[in-house]
């Protein structure tokens, strides 16, 4: 008898003292599962790890419910400086945000719309129309989702301290006069 049909025999498959099969380990995710990996912007791939329905902390259901531009505006600070040492909350997202808000009433567009950037860019699992019902039917509750889950994909993100530094052979020489010959 094979130790496939042993096993079958007794029962079926033998576990280790616990009773109970162990997790396996695989350096890459099972079939039809995004790996996650951390990146530049953070922790990279899986589905929201954030809830939806989770209304924390305090200061940000205060402003997704009273000044939601405020949230907008921190969120897009969130992920350009994870350390939130140079944040301006009043920034373009917040004005573009207040601009649509008031003209249209149709700001929850905007909001779907970084919804939609936050997905990309960390590679969540999603889709564009999930994205725009949460964003039309829950703004508020997507709002604080999207903050926290900046925050949470961007715990060992490092802001970009260094700006753009020309390369030596960049430089355009001075010009160069030459007198007429007489």
């Amino acid at each position: 008898m094979d130790h496939q049909q042993e096993k079958i025999a007794n029962g079926g498959p033998e576990y280790p003292q616990g009773g109970a099969p162990q997790q396996q380990y695989h350096a890459h995710p099972p079939m039809g599962q995004p790996a996650m990996h951390p990146s530049a912007y953070g922790q990279q791939g899986g589905e929201w790890q954030a809830d939806l329905c989770t209304c924390s902390p305090c200061t940000s259901c205060m402003l997704a419910w009273c000044l939601p531009c405020l949230l907008v505006g921190q969120t897009s600070e969130r992920i350009r400086d994870p350390s939130m040492q140079s944040a301006d909350m009043m920034n373009s997202d917040c004005m573009i945000y207040t601009a649509i808000a008031c003209c249209t009433g149709c700001a929850w567009i905007y909001g779907m719309m970084k919804r939609s950037e936050i997905r990309e860019r960390y590679q969540i699992e999603g889709s564009g129309c999930n994205d725009c019902c949460v964003s039309y039917w829950c703004p508020c509750c997507a709002l604080i989702q999207q903050d926290n889950e900046v925050k949470i994909r961007q715990q060992n993100a490092q802001p970009i301290a260094q700006g753009y530094q020309p390369q030596p052979g960049m430089q355009m020489p001075p010009p160069t006069y030459q007198q007429p010959q007489h």
